[in-house]
Protein backbone atom coordinates (compact mmCIF):
# COMPACT_ATOMS: atom_id res chain seq x y z
CA UNK A 1 0.00 0.00 0.00
CA UNK A 2 2.94 2.20 1.06
CA UNK A 3 3.86 1.58 -2.63
CA UNK A 4 1.11 2.65 -4.53
CA UNK A 5 0.81 5.91 -2.15
CA UNK A 6 4.22 7.19 -3.32
CA UNK A 7 3.33 5.61 -6.43
CA UNK A 8 0.28 7.94 -6.99
CA UNK A 9 2.00 10.98 -4.94
CA UNK A 10 5.11 10.99 -7.67
CA UNK A 11 2.41 11.56 -10.65
CA UNK A 12 0.60 13.79 -8.62
CA UNK A 13 3.92 16.20 -8.28
CA UNK A 14 4.72 15.10 -11.75
CA UNK A 15 1.63 16.74 -13.02
CA UNK A 16 2.20 19.75 -10.85
CA UNK A 17 5.26 20.12 -12.28
CA UNK A 18 4.88 19.81 -16.03
CA UNK A 19 1.77 22.03 -15.80
CA UNK A 20 4.20 24.60 -13.52
CA UNK A 21 6.60 24.76 -17.13
CA UNK A 22 3.38 24.77 -19.52
CA UNK A 23 1.75 27.84 -19.77
CA UNK A 24 -2.19 28.21 -19.42
CA UNK A 25 -4.50 30.34 -21.18
CA UNK A 26 -6.99 31.54 -19.01
CA UNK A 27 -10.52 31.48 -21.05
CA UNK A 28 -14.14 32.34 -20.52
CA UNK A 29 -17.02 29.92 -21.64
CA UNK A 30 -19.21 31.54 -23.95
CA UNK A 31 -22.82 30.09 -23.83
CA UNK A 32 -26.93 30.84 -25.03
CA UNK A 33 -26.78 28.36 -27.76
CA UNK A 34 -28.19 29.42 -31.21
CA UNK A 35 -28.31 33.00 -30.75
CA UNK A 36 -29.37 34.63 -33.64
CA UNK A 37 -27.23 36.80 -35.61
CA UNK A 38 -27.10 40.63 -35.17
CA UNK A 39 -29.61 42.29 -36.73
CA UNK A 40 -27.84 45.65 -37.45
CA UNK A 41 -24.61 43.56 -39.62
CA UNK A 42 -28.00 42.59 -41.86
CA UNK A 43 -27.70 38.89 -39.64
CA UNK A 44 -24.53 38.64 -40.89
CA UNK A 45 -22.77 37.96 -37.75
CA UNK A 46 -22.75 37.01 -34.19
CA UNK A 47 -24.51 33.49 -34.24
CA UNK A 48 -23.50 30.26 -32.66
CA UNK A 49 -25.06 27.30 -31.74
CA UNK A 50 -22.41 25.28 -29.83
CA UNK A 51 -20.77 25.98 -26.58
CA UNK A 52 -16.68 26.90 -26.68
CA UNK A 53 -14.72 29.12 -24.48
CA UNK A 54 -12.53 32.15 -25.67
CA UNK A 55 -9.23 33.51 -24.25
CA UNK A 56 -9.83 36.19 -21.55
CA UNK A 57 -7.28 38.19 -22.88
CA UNK A 58 -5.49 38.75 -26.06
CA UNK A 59 -2.33 36.03 -26.38
CA UNK A 60 0.70 38.05 -24.24
CA UNK A 61 4.37 38.60 -25.08
CA UNK A 62 5.02 36.14 -21.88
CA UNK A 63 2.95 33.72 -23.59
CA UNK A 64 4.30 33.80 -27.01
CA UNK A 65 8.02 34.19 -25.11
CA UNK A 66 7.51 30.62 -23.72
CA UNK A 67 6.21 29.15 -27.35
CA UNK A 68 9.51 30.88 -29.08
CA UNK A 69 11.42 29.06 -26.21
CA UNK A 70 9.85 26.24 -27.11
CA UNK A 71 9.88 25.62 -31.34
CA UNK A 72 12.18 28.54 -32.32
CA UNK A 73 15.70 27.38 -31.27
CA UNK A 74 15.72 27.70 -35.30
CA UNK A 75 12.99 29.90 -36.32
CA UNK A 76 11.90 27.71 -39.60
CA UNK A 77 8.81 29.95 -40.17
CA UNK A 78 9.78 32.90 -38.52
CA UNK A 79 7.52 32.99 -36.05
CA UNK A 80 9.57 35.91 -34.54
CA UNK A 81 10.08 39.11 -35.97
CA UNK A 82 12.59 41.50 -34.90
CA UNK A 83 10.34 44.21 -34.80
CA UNK A 84 9.65 42.66 -31.32
CA UNK A 85 12.58 44.37 -29.73
CA UNK A 86 13.46 47.16 -32.32
CA UNK A 87 9.94 49.03 -32.40
CA UNK A 88 9.69 50.66 -29.18
CA UNK A 89 6.12 51.55 -29.27
CA UNK A 90 5.43 47.63 -28.58
CA UNK A 91 8.88 45.90 -27.15
CA UNK A 92 8.56 43.15 -26.33
CA UNK A 93 10.63 40.24 -26.90
CA UNK A 94 14.64 40.41 -27.67
CA UNK A 95 16.29 37.20 -29.41
CA UNK A 96 19.56 35.73 -28.38
CA UNK A 97 22.02 33.72 -30.20
CA UNK A 98 22.32 32.09 -33.22
CA UNK A 99 19.75 30.08 -35.63
CA UNK A 100 19.73 26.56 -33.80
CA UNK A 101 20.31 27.88 -30.88
CA UNK A 102 18.04 30.76 -30.46
CA UNK A 103 16.44 31.93 -27.01
CA UNK A 104 13.65 34.10 -26.02
CA UNK A 105 12.94 36.43 -23.31
CA UNK A 106 10.77 39.15 -22.01
CA UNK A 107 11.00 43.04 -22.77
CA UNK A 108 8.97 44.88 -20.05
CA UNK A 109 6.01 43.67 -19.01
CA UNK A 110 4.73 40.37 -20.04
CA UNK A 111 1.51 40.71 -19.75
CA UNK A 112 1.24 42.95 -22.85
CA UNK A 113 -0.37 41.59 -25.61
CA UNK A 114 2.20 40.40 -28.47
CA UNK A 115 2.46 42.32 -31.63
CA UNK A 116 4.01 41.76 -34.84
CA UNK A 117 2.23 38.53 -35.56
CA UNK A 118 0.90 36.92 -38.65
CA UNK A 119 -2.52 35.21 -38.70
CA UNK A 120 0.34 31.90 -40.08
CA UNK A 121 2.56 32.87 -36.49
CA UNK A 122 -1.29 32.32 -34.67
CA UNK A 123 -2.08 29.66 -36.82
CA UNK A 124 1.10 28.05 -35.16
CA UNK A 125 0.52 29.17 -31.81
CA UNK A 126 -2.68 27.44 -31.67
CA UNK A 127 -1.33 24.20 -33.14
CA UNK A 128 1.10 24.42 -30.13
CA UNK A 129 -1.05 24.46 -27.87
CA UNK A 130 -3.57 21.54 -29.68
CA UNK A 131 -0.88 19.79 -29.50
CA UNK A 132 -0.11 20.04 -25.69
CA UNK A 133 2.61 22.95 -25.74
CA UNK A 134 5.85 20.29 -27.16
CA UNK A 135 9.36 21.10 -27.58
CA UNK A 136 10.89 20.46 -30.41
CA UNK A 137 11.61 22.07 -34.02
CA UNK A 138 8.76 23.40 -36.08
CA UNK A 139 6.68 20.82 -38.17
CA UNK A 140 4.23 18.26 -37.65
CA UNK A 141 3.05 17.51 -33.80
CA UNK A 142 4.53 21.03 -32.92
CA UNK A 143 3.70 23.73 -35.49
CA UNK A 144 2.57 22.48 -38.48
CA UNK A 145 -0.22 19.99 -37.64
CA UNK A 146 -2.84 19.82 -35.46
CA UNK A 147 -6.07 22.63 -35.47
CA UNK A 148 -4.73 23.84 -38.60
CA UNK A 149 -2.81 21.78 -41.49
CA UNK A 150 -0.12 24.18 -42.43
CA UNK A 151 3.12 22.24 -43.75
CA UNK A 152 4.90 25.30 -44.63
CA UNK A 153 2.43 27.37 -45.40
CA UNK A 154 3.74 31.13 -46.24
CA UNK A 155 1.83 34.20 -47.07
CA UNK A 156 -1.39 34.18 -49.09
CA UNK A 157 -0.83 30.10 -48.92
CA UNK A 158 -2.87 30.81 -45.32
CA UNK A 159 -5.34 31.71 -46.98
CA UNK A 160 -6.23 28.05 -48.32
CA UNK A 161 -6.14 26.81 -44.25
CA UNK A 162 -9.27 26.13 -42.43
CA UNK A 163 -9.52 24.78 -38.85
CA UNK A 164 -9.42 21.07 -39.02
CA UNK A 165 -12.18 19.10 -37.22
CA UNK A 166 -11.42 18.15 -34.02
CA UNK A 167 -9.51 21.13 -33.13
CA UNK A 168 -9.05 22.13 -29.39
CA UNK A 169 -7.27 25.59 -29.72
CA UNK A 170 -8.05 27.82 -32.74
CA UNK A 171 -7.86 31.33 -33.66
CA UNK A 172 -11.81 32.29 -33.15
CA UNK A 173 -13.95 32.79 -36.56
CA UNK A 174 -15.48 36.08 -37.29
CA UNK A 175 -19.03 34.84 -35.29
CA UNK A 176 -17.39 33.61 -32.52
CA UNK A 177 -14.96 36.51 -32.04
CA UNK A 178 -18.02 38.65 -32.45
CA UNK A 179 -20.86 36.56 -30.08
CA UNK A 180 -17.99 37.07 -27.18
CA UNK A 181 -17.20 40.81 -28.16
CA UNK A 182 -20.96 41.98 -28.63
CA UNK A 183 -24.05 39.61 -27.73
CA UNK A 184 -25.92 39.85 -24.42
CA UNK A 185 -29.65 38.70 -24.31
CA UNK A 186 -32.15 41.65 -23.04
CA UNK A 187 -33.26 38.95 -21.03
CA UNK A 188 -30.14 38.93 -19.11
CA UNK A 189 -29.67 42.89 -19.09
CA UNK A 190 -28.55 43.41 -22.73
CA UNK A 191 -29.61 45.72 -25.13
CA UNK A 192 -32.61 45.25 -26.81
CA UNK A 193 -31.62 43.91 -29.81
CA UNK A 194 -28.92 40.79 -28.19
CA UNK A 195 -26.10 42.95 -29.13
CA UNK A 196 -24.14 46.00 -28.11
CA UNK A 197 -22.23 48.17 -30.45
CA UNK A 198 -19.31 48.18 -28.12
CA UNK A 199 -17.60 45.25 -26.14
CA UNK A 200 -17.73 47.13 -23.17
CA UNK A 201 -21.42 46.36 -22.68
CA UNK A 202 -22.20 49.90 -23.65
CA UNK A 203 -23.40 51.55 -27.46
CA UNK A 204 -21.95 54.83 -26.58
CA UNK A 205 -18.13 55.38 -28.07
CA UNK A 206 -15.91 54.37 -25.06
CA UNK A 207 -13.56 56.73 -23.34
CA UNK A 208 -9.93 56.89 -24.28
CA UNK A 209 -7.44 56.90 -20.69
CA UNK A 210 -4.71 55.12 -18.28
CA UNK A 211 -6.30 52.28 -16.29
CA UNK A 212 -8.04 52.59 -14.12
CA UNK A 213 -8.27 56.45 -15.44
CA UNK A 214 -10.33 58.99 -14.27
CA UNK A 215 -12.94 58.25 -16.90
CA UNK A 216 -16.87 58.92 -15.47
CA UNK A 217 -17.50 55.69 -16.00
CA UNK A 218 -14.98 53.51 -16.51
CA UNK A 219 -16.80 50.28 -17.29
CA UNK A 220 -17.03 51.87 -21.34
CA UNK A 221 -12.97 52.43 -21.61
CA UNK A 222 -10.21 51.29 -23.22
CA UNK A 223 -6.38 51.62 -24.71
CA UNK A 224 -7.79 53.50 -28.05
CA UNK A 225 -6.83 57.01 -29.68
CA UNK A 226 -9.40 59.51 -28.79
CA UNK A 227 -9.34 63.17 -28.91
CA UNK A 228 -12.68 65.27 -27.59
CA UNK A 229 -10.57 69.08 -27.44
CA UNK A 230 -11.41 68.91 -23.65
CA UNK A 231 -9.11 69.47 -20.82
CA UNK A 232 -11.28 66.66 -19.01
CA UNK A 233 -7.98 64.42 -18.42
CA UNK A 234 -9.42 61.62 -20.68
CA UNK A 235 -10.31 61.45 -24.29
CA UNK A 236 -7.01 63.24 -25.10
CA UNK A 237 -5.13 61.21 -27.61
CA UNK A 238 -3.01 58.09 -26.64
CA UNK A 239 -4.43 56.60 -23.57
CA UNK A 240 -1.13 55.51 -22.06
CA UNK A 241 0.39 59.03 -22.01
CA UNK A 242 -2.83 61.47 -22.63
CA UNK A 243 -1.09 63.19 -24.89
CA UNK A 244 -2.35 63.74 -28.33
CA UNK A 245 1.87 63.20 -29.38
CA UNK A 246 3.31 60.38 -30.63
CA UNK A 247 6.60 59.83 -28.67
CA UNK A 248 8.60 57.06 -30.92
CA UNK A 249 10.17 55.73 -27.74
CA UNK A 250 7.08 55.31 -25.57
CA UNK A 251 5.51 52.02 -25.49
CA UNK A 252 1.68 52.27 -25.92
CA UNK A 253 0.54 49.24 -24.98
CA UNK A 254 -1.10 47.91 -21.53
CA UNK A 255 -1.17 44.89 -19.40
CA UNK A 256 -3.76 42.56 -20.48
CA UNK A 257 -7.05 43.20 -18.65
CA UNK A 258 -5.60 46.03 -16.76
CA UNK A 259 -9.14 48.11 -17.56
CA UNK A 260 -10.85 45.82 -15.06
CA UNK A 261 -14.27 46.99 -14.73
CA UNK A 262 -14.49 46.91 -19.23
CA UNK A 263 -15.68 43.39 -19.93
CA UNK A 264 -17.56 42.02 -22.85
CA UNK A 265 -20.71 40.70 -21.65
CA UNK A 266 -18.85 37.17 -21.70
CA UNK A 267 -16.27 38.50 -19.05
CA UNK A 268 -13.78 38.93 -22.09
CA UNK A 269 -10.65 41.63 -21.60
CA UNK A 270 -9.37 44.45 -24.61
CA UNK A 271 -11.81 43.09 -27.21
CA UNK A 272 -12.29 47.09 -27.86
CA UNK A 273 -8.50 48.80 -28.06
CA UNK A 274 -5.05 47.38 -27.09
CA UNK A 275 -4.79 45.22 -30.76
CA UNK A 276 -6.40 44.84 -33.33
CA UNK A 277 -7.20 40.41 -33.24
CA UNK A 278 -6.88 38.31 -36.25
CA UNK A 279 -9.99 35.64 -36.83
CA UNK A 280 -10.50 33.04 -39.11
CA UNK A 281 -12.81 34.91 -41.87
CA UNK A 282 -11.04 34.96 -45.43
CA UNK A 283 -12.16 37.99 -48.06
CA UNK A 284 -11.93 37.48 -51.63
CA UNK A 285 -9.59 34.60 -51.28
CA UNK A 286 -6.55 36.98 -50.21
CA UNK A 287 -7.20 38.58 -46.82
CA UNK A 288 -7.83 37.42 -43.24
CA UNK A 289 -10.28 38.85 -40.73
CA UNK A 290 -9.39 41.51 -37.88
CA UNK A 291 -11.72 43.26 -35.36
CA UNK A 292 -11.38 45.42 -32.19
CA UNK A 293 -9.10 48.43 -33.26
CA UNK A 294 -5.99 49.13 -31.36
CA UNK A 295 -3.74 51.85 -29.41
CA UNK A 296 -3.12 53.86 -32.39
CA UNK A 297 -6.75 53.84 -33.69
CA UNK A 298 -7.53 57.36 -35.26
CA UNK A 299 -11.09 56.85 -34.12
CA UNK A 300 -12.92 54.49 -31.69
CA UNK A 301 -15.02 53.43 -34.25
CA UNK A 302 -12.58 51.05 -35.01
CA UNK A 303 -13.91 49.08 -31.84
CA UNK A 304 -17.86 49.44 -32.77
CA UNK A 305 -19.60 45.65 -34.13
CA UNK A 306 -20.25 47.54 -37.58
CA UNK A 307 -16.15 48.10 -37.83
CA UNK A 308 -15.39 44.65 -39.76
CA UNK A 309 -11.49 44.72 -41.26
CA UNK A 310 -8.82 42.53 -42.91
CA UNK A 311 -5.32 42.11 -43.96
CA UNK A 312 -3.06 39.93 -45.88
CA UNK A 313 -2.48 36.66 -43.57
CA UNK A 314 1.24 37.24 -43.86
CA UNK A 315 1.08 40.73 -42.50
CA UNK A 316 2.72 41.44 -39.09
CA UNK A 317 2.42 45.04 -37.53
CA UNK A 318 2.56 46.63 -34.19
CA UNK A 319 -0.96 47.06 -33.74
CA UNK A 320 -2.04 43.84 -34.68
CA UNK A 321 -1.80 40.42 -32.10
CA UNK A 322 -4.77 37.73 -31.60
CA UNK A 323 -6.18 35.47 -28.89
CA UNK A 324 -7.55 31.45 -29.01
CA UNK A 325 -10.56 29.85 -28.18
CA UNK A 326 -11.16 26.39 -27.40
CA UNK A 327 -13.76 23.62 -26.95
CA UNK A 328 -11.79 21.89 -24.12
CA UNK A 329 -11.14 22.29 -20.07
CA UNK A 330 -8.68 24.70 -19.42
CA UNK A 331 -5.13 22.48 -19.07
CA UNK A 332 -4.87 23.69 -15.61
CA UNK A 333 -8.23 22.89 -14.42
CA UNK A 334 -7.79 18.86 -16.09
CA UNK A 335 -4.30 18.26 -14.27
CA UNK A 336 -6.13 19.50 -11.21
CA UNK A 337 -9.33 17.44 -11.24
CA UNK A 338 -7.03 14.30 -12.04
CA UNK A 339 -4.54 15.20 -8.84
CA UNK A 340 -7.68 15.39 -6.92
CA UNK A 341 -8.88 11.88 -7.76
CA UNK A 342 -6.13 10.51 -7.51
CA UNK A 343 -5.70 11.97 -3.94
CA UNK A 344 -8.68 10.99 -2.93
CA UNK A 345 -8.41 7.68 -4.07
CA UNK A 346 -5.60 7.31 -2.12
CA UNK A 347 -7.06 8.70 1.34
CA UNK A 348 -10.28 5.89 0.66
CA UNK A 349 -7.77 3.31 0.61
CA UNK A 350 -5.35 4.54 3.26
CA UNK A 351 -8.07 4.50 5.70
CA UNK A 352 -10.30 1.66 4.98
Amino acid sequence: MRKSISVLLFAAVAALAIDARAITIPTVPVGNLGNANDPLTGSLYGGVNYAYRIGTTEVTVGQYTAFLNAVAATDTYALYNTSMATFLNIAGIARVGASGSYSYSVIGSPNHPVTYVSWGDSARFSNWLHNNQPTGAQGPGTTETGAYTLNGAIANQLNAVSRNSGATWFIPSENEWYKAAYHQPAAQGGDADDYWSYPMRANSVPYSDQPPGATPNNTQVGNLYNNDSLANGYNDGYAVTGSTSYSSSQNYLTDAGAYTLSTSPYGTFDQGGNVWEWNESLFSLQFRGKRGGAWNSGFTFDSQSARQSNLSPGSESSDVGFRVATIVPEPSTAVLTVIACGLMWVLRKRFK
